[in-house]
């Protein structure tokens, strides 16, 4: 499974398949919070980052 993190209207989303997940994070917060938080939600998935 592939998740991508992306920045969009001010705040972190997933991106699981074609579904957009809102994660509680502002942009202005570290990116290693949300990958921890995606790790956590979905182990083992393959964590990419989009700009």
């Amino acid at each position: 499974m592939n998740v991508v993190i992306q920045k969009l209207n001010g705040l972190w989303h997933l991106i699981v398949g074609s579904c957009q997940i809102r994660t509680p994070f502002l942009d202005t917060q570290d990116r290693e919070l949300v990958v921890t938080y995606a790790r956590r939600v979905y182990p083992g998935a393959k964590i990419f980052q989009r700009d």
